[in-house]
């Protein structure tokens, strides 16, 4: 191991390597070594000899316990952590390596203490080596769907981390951030509030708690918080004590908290706010849940009982969708199970909201594993209630008994170790806006974005407002607008509503929900010259009136509104800077001009998406550098979204153009188009006229961008080297 003796230990004792483990380096490299060419087990053999002969070196500790996290074994790895502790009771490295083998083992409530150890350990000598504990527990989180104690410990790694690290968790925000299955309101960011108090010892409590949570010791100081705001009844406490009970994951205490500092919050719009995150922690936390149920199958003979499901008018197959993880075991086939008989070979004239056909339960069949000896497996999954017994109802007449008998089908205990289903629970009051729909493929898309577009009306209007919900006490939106003592509630709860149909894949305007509950978005946010936004929640941001900033302001909340993307306010960021010539010039106005097609078309709002679409041609055609390259990438989103409505006519001539004035110099747009062509049942006389004429040899190259040149080649309509340029239906 070659280290200057005068530079830092690895083991991160904060001591001098000359003066900590200088003596056992040499072999602990070797071991090392070792380990990575997967000679796991002589490693720890050899570690386990150097603790005996060197018992004061703590590196031979750190580097088992990093080896046997490496292999996860993270309870073994407790064991050396703990014996080094012994040893050294401050070394920070082997508390931030206990904490994390802790929190990895046994979860993070259960390892708050050890973890909070750690990080103030961490601390007092070196704060950085706590990143990795932060950053683990972060992604854990995340994924546990606790979101605002997650978000917290992304940014907590990016306070402690050194340089090298701060560029990766910067973009570990940043996804976070743009993540719009996370409801909005829980991403961007949240700060403690100062609050200066006048008893000194109640200052220097505060201040204490401020400290703790700086190092990410979030239940401590959520503790300090609630005893100051019990004391003196101040809404700022209430509110710091509620995040922080939050950011340790306690969502049900700091609900209670939220719920609490709206109580007493003066200010209408803060109040809101405070109960909105009172209202969503309590959802993530109901027990009020409609689940999706399994039954698992074996089948003896696979081939026999796809034959009977193809053959029942309401099971339709579907498309496999691709593996995720390598490791995944990926389906043979796919069935969703429909509520009526699809008419797969019409254009859905006949569909409307009382009978476009509903998904109400989903098969997936895996093939039997005959080295392992494993049969195949039939996963059946639907909701509980109507659905469920609805569908186990089709897939018992699908089969039917002689048909069971045929192909061998028996129920089987699922697998413990792969239990759950690809349907995630629903809060009960969520359920109403839920719904999955089936169309006959060559229906237009535009009719089935129409028929999304009514339902989602009649949601909003009608059936929302006539849905108990928890955060009302148990009333309905309807009953709660005739009391006001609920109007905060109820304006949050329509900020609930907000995120939970974004989550969904639609954008709610207020003015959609039943004018009689007197429902409006909250007050627009004071500002003037000196105002500042970056301890603005995502909530509080979406309340700045963007016409009464000035340019740096105004392009300070682009960057921020084009990261958390809720499309009201990012609409109207949008259009302001667009008004602005200064501002236009500091902007990629390619990608303001896409966001705005993008929300237009999530609104339905079909003849302003088209003029976005065409300042985008426009903007292309004006620049000095892959203009081609650009305007084609405009033309074929153009093309996506007139083909959702194949009656257009002026689409044949539009495909034509493309064909003509693209297809030359690029080859491969032609093939799309005819696969376009195929795929949506457009009869294009001119294509088949055009391919026949494609047919003679025409001299030229094709570049690695796939553009064709003159030259001695011929160039081929699919060269297998694939495009680089975007194209509707690539990733």
């Amino acid at each position: 191991m070659s280290i200057d003796p005068y530079d830092p230990c690895p083991c991160n004792s904060g001591k001098k390597y000359k003066f900590c483990c200088h003596s056992i380096g040499d072999e602990v490299s070797k071991i090392s070594h070792l380990h990575e060419t997967h000679q796991t087990a002589t490693a720890l053999q050899l570690l386990d000899r150097l603790k005996k002969k060197h018992p004061e070196q703590p590196l031979s500790y750190i580097t088992e316990a990093q080896i046997l996290m490496a292999e996860r074994r993270f309870e073994d790895a407790l064991v050396p952590l703990n014996e080094c502790l012994e040893r050294e009771p401050d070394h920070p490295a082997a508390h931030s390596l206990l904490a994390t083998s802790s929190f990895l083992a046994h979860g993070y409530k259960q390892s708050q203490k050890t973890i909070y150890t750690a990080l103030q350990k961490c601390a007092a000598v070196d704060v950085s080596l706590a990143t990795p504990l932060a950053i683990s527990i972060a992604i854990a989180l995340q994924m546990r769907g606790y979101y605002l104690a997650a978000r917290e410990h992304f940014a907590l790694a990016m306070r402690v981390a050194s340089q090298e690290y701060q560029q990766n968790l910067f973009m570990n925000l940043l996804e976070f951030d743009g993540d719009d299955q996370i409801p909005y309101q829980f991403r961007g960011v949240h700060v403690l509030e100062r609050c200066p108090l006048e008893d000194s010892d109640q200052q220097a409590t505060f201040e204490k708690a401020q400290r703790l949570a700086n190092l990410g010791c979030y239940r401590s100081s959520a503790s300090l918080f609630k005893q100051l705001a019990e004391a003196t009844g101040l809404v700022t406490l209430w509110k710091n004590a509620a995040f922080c009970y939050a950011w340790a994951s306690d969502e049900v205490k700091a609900a209670e908290l939220f719920h609490e500092a709206a109580g007493i919050e003066s200010d209408f719009a803060e109040a809101v706010e405070l109960e909105t995150l009172a209202q969503l922690l309590d959802l993530n936390n109901t027990g009020e849940v409609v689940n999706s149920i399994e039954k698992v199958f074996e089948v003896e003979s696979l081939s026999k009982f796809l034959t009977q499901m193809d053959q029942h008018p309401q099971v339709l197959r579907g498309n496999v969708p691709p593996a995720q993880d390598p490791e995944e075991t990926t389906p043979a086939a796919y069935y969703q199970i429909l509520n009526t008989e699809l008419d797969a070979d019409s254009r859905g004239e006949g569909i409307t909201l009382e009978t476009v056909p509903v998904v109400i339960g989903d098969i997936d069949v895996f093939d039997a594993d005959r080295q392992l000896g494993n049969p195949a497996i039939v996963r059946l999954y639907a909701y509980e209630g109507d659905q469920l017994e609805k569908t186990e109802q089709i897939f018992e007449s699908a089969l039917g008994k002689e048909g069971k008998k045929e192909c061998g089908l028996q129920e089987v205990e699922p697998d413990s170790e792969e239990a759950g289903t690809p349907l995630s629970p629903i809060p009960t009051e969520q359920w109403p806006l839920f719904f999955r729909w089936s169309f006959p493929q060559k229906m237009p898309i535009l009719k089935r974005r129409e028929l999304e577009a009514e339902q989602w009306k009649k949601l909003l209007s009608g059936i929302w407002s006539q849905t108990p919900l928890a955060g009302l006490d148990g009333k309905t939106p309807a009953e709660a607008a005739k009391e006001d003592s609920l109007k905060v509630a109820l304006t949050a709860a329509a900020y609930v509503l907000d995120a939970q149909t974004l989550s969904l894949g639609h954008f709610l305007d207020f003015s959609e929900l039943d004018p009689e509950l007197g429902i409006s978005e909250l007050a627009p946010l004071a500002v003037d010259a000196s105002s500042h936004f970056n301890t603005c929640s995502s909530m509080t941001q979406n309340r700045i009136p963007v016409k009464e900033l000035s340019d740096p302001q105004l392009m300070y909340i682009f960057n921020r509104a084009l990261l958390i993307r809720h499309p009201r306010f990012l609409y109207d960021v949008l259009i302001e800077v667009l008004s602005r010539d200064e501002c236009k010039k500091e902007v990629d106005l390619d990608r303001v001009y896409t966001t705005l097609t993008e929300i237009c078309h999530k609104k339905n709002q079909r003849e302003e998406m088209l003029s976005w679409i065409h300042k985008g041609q426009e903007n292309a055609q004006a620049q000095p550098e892959h203009a081609f390259e650009s305007e084609l990438q405009w033309k074929m989103r153009e093309l996506s979204f007139r083909l959702e409505d194949t009656s257009d006519p002026g689409l044949s001539d539009f495909m034509k153009g493309i064909w003509d004035n693209y297809g030359k110099k690029m080859p491969q747009i032609r093939e799309y188009l005819k696969a376009f062509a195929q795929a949506f049942d457009l009869d294009l006389p001119w294509m088949k006229e055009s391919s026949l004429l494609d047919t003679c040899d025409l001299a030229g190259n094709v570049s690695s961008e796939g553009i064709w040149s003159p030259g001695e080649a011929a160039p081929e309509a699919d060269s297998g080297s694939g495009s680089k340029l975007w194209l509707p239906g690539q990733s």
